[in-house]
C-alpha cells in the first residue's frame, strides 16, 4: 500500500513538474501580448502622461488612446547545422496606452485594433515560415525578417488607421460590426499560425528559449529600401 502511494504520490510530481513546464508568461506589469482568451480593460490604459494624452485625445475627440504593435527576434544558432528561430507577437503597451474616461465603444476598437495586430503577425508569419519550406536555407529568417516584418507592420498601421477614422471619427455607420466580422474571420482562417504562448514568453525572458541559441546581434536590412535607391 505504502509503494502505491509512493507512485502516485511521484507520478503527481512529475505531472506538475511538466505542467509548470508548460505554461508561459503572456503578460506582465508593462506588457499584454496577444493570445486567443486575452482582452485589454479599462484597468489596462495605465500612462500617468495625462498632458500628451488629453492633447491627443482631444484632437481627434477621443476618450482613449493605446499603443498596439507587434515584436519580433531572430535567435540563431551557435554551432551545427541548426536553422535559425524568429518570434513575433503582437502587444498592448500598459504605461504607454492612455484613458481620460471609460467609454464602451472605444475599448472595443482597441480590442479590434489588437485583433488586427495579430492578423498582420499571423500573415508576416506564413510568409517567412513559406519563404524557409522554399529555400532550405539555415539563415533564411536573418536575411529576411526585417523586410517581412516591417511590410506587415505598415499594413497593420494602415488598417489601425481605417479603422480609427471609420468608426470613432466618421462615425460611419454598421463600420465597427463590418471591421469586426471581416476580422474575426481572418483569425479563423489563419489559425494555424497564431501566436503561441512561447512567441510572447521570449520576449519576458530576454533571452533564446531553446539551447544552443543566441540572439542575432545583427540581421539584413529592410530589402526593398535597396531596391527603391536602385
Amino acid at each position: 500500500m505504502s509503494n502505491r502511494i509512493f507512485i502516485i504520490f511521484v507520478s503527481c510530481a512529475i505531472s506538475i513538474q511538466l505542467n509548470a513546464q508548460t505554461e508561459f508568461i503572456t503578460e506582465n506589469e508593462k506588457d499584454i501580448y496577444w493570445q486567443p482568451n486575452t482582452q485589454i480593460d479599462f484597468s489596462d490604459f495605465q500612462s500617468q502622461n495625462d498632458t500628451s494624452c488629453i492633447k491627443y485625445n482631444n484632437k481627434y475627440g477621443l476618450q482613449m488612446s493605446s499603443s498596439i504593435g507587434f515584436r519580433g527576434i531572430v535567435d540563431i544558432p551557435q554551432r551545427g547545422k541548426k536553422f535559425d528561430k524568429f518570434y513575433l507577437a503582437p502587444v498592448f503597451c500598459k504605461s504607454c496606452s492612455c484613458i481620460l474616461s471609460e467609454d464602451s465603444l472605444e475599448l472595443k476598437v482597441n480590442r479590434l485594433l489588437f485583433d488586427i495586430a495579430e492578423v498582420y503577425v499571423r500573415n508576416a508569419r506564413k510568409e517567412l515560415l513559406e519563404l524557409h519550406n522554399k529555400m532550405k536555407a539555415d539563415n533564411t529568417y536573418t536575411m529576411f525578417f526585417t523586410t517581412v516584418k516591417n511590410k506587415w507592420n505598415e499594413k497593420m498601421r494602415s488598417s489601425f488607421g481605417a479603422v480609427i477614422r471609420e468608426v470613432l471619427i466618421e462615425k460611419k455607420d454598421s463600420a465597427y460590426v463590418g471591421w469586426r466580422k471581416t476580422i474575426a474571420e481572418l483569425l479563423q482562417q489563419t489559425e494555424s499560425y497564431t501566436t503561441r504562448p512561447q512567441d510572447c514568453y521570449r520576449f519576458f525572458l530576454n533571452k533564446p528559449i531553446e539551447k544552443g541559441y543566441v540572439m542575432a546581434k545583427n540581421i539584413a536590412d529592410d530589402m526593398r529600401r535597396k531596391e527603391e535607391k536602385k
